[in-house]
């Protein structure tokens, strides 16, 4: 009886440890991150050149809103920005879907745009300070990363897998909220 009462009060004792250890935030869509997101955005964006060295984009307008009954989050993407002159020809069109599943606790996403002419699927996680895409992209593993979250601006990057299995970042992205 002795035994017994000293191994329940062990397996007690590693239970409490157990639980004290810290955890991944526990999301839902009323906690999430990217629920800071909706509003309206202006984008400066920058892509790493043959040379390594990082060029200016034409930037875009990125707006976020609730769809399905504030069940998902929906997102336009347009580079330039519509302000911004340009031929109808070179503008790019995309939106993403964004559907929380709290039994896997992530996101399921899927992206198109006028550009790429298909479907790119990502999944999301997050964490007390960041949201990590991964997926397949632009014909290789890639990794997307929102970090500095605020409500008035967030920043962005895009990373693929290199052979030697290293990350590259290739795009990022600044996001001032619209006024």
């Amino acid at each position: 009886m002795k035994k017994i009462i000293i191994s329940l009060l062990l397996l007690s004792s590693f239970a409490a440890m157990a639980t004290d250890q810290p955890s991944q935030k526990q999301v839902t869509m009323d906690n999430t991150l990217l629920k800071k997101m909706l509003g309206n955005w202006h984008i400066e964006d920058w892509s790493l050149g043959q040379d390594g060295q990082w060029q200016a984009g034409p930037g875009a307008d990125w707006n976020w809103y609730l769809i399905l009954d504030g069940k998902a989050i929906q997102d336009d993407w347009i580079s330039p920005a519509l302000g911004t002159p340009t031929a109808n020809a070179t503008r790019q069109f995309g939106t993403n879907i964004r559907i929380y599943n709290p039994k896997e606790q992530r996101w399921e996403m899927a992206w198109m745009s006028s550009n790429g002419k298909k479907l790119d699927t990502f999944f999301a996680t997050e964490t007390e300070s960041q949201v990590v895409m991964k997926g397949f992209y632009a014909g290789a593993e890639s990794k997307i990363t929102f970090f500095n979250i605020t409500k008035l601006s967030f920043d962005w990057k895009l990373e693929q897998q290199q052979k030697d299995d290293s990350w590259l970042e290739i795009y990022r992205i600044k996001g001032k909220k619209k006024q």
